[in-house]
């Protein structure tokens, strides 16, 4: 929503590319594929950590948004790495 001088924020969560930047189908390395199931279950770990399960534990809200960010900068590396079928 833009604000009173028209500024429109980044986009926080980019989708995925367009037909214009569809690469096709890629192949990823066995090792990053452990990371991406790795990675799941982390994120699978920080749903369930409600505000009563992080305040009776002492965590903190930075611990949990650095743990995002690790695995932000994981998926994007995989991503990265990522090679076209037919290459």
């Amino acid at each position: 929503m833009p604000n009173r001088n028209s500024h429109l924020p980044p986009e926080r969560n980019p989708g995925p590319p367009t037909a214009a930047d569809d690469r096709g189908a890629q192949l990823i390395a066995g090792a990053d594929y452990q990371r991406l199931w790795r990675a799941a279950f982390a994120c699978r770990l920080l749903a369930t950590i409600t505000e009563e399960v992080a305040k009776e534990h002492g965590i903190d809200p930075n611990d949990t948004a650095a743990v995002a960010e690790y695995i932000r900068d994981d998926m994007y590396l995989i991503l990265s790495r990522s090679k076209p079928v037919d290459e």
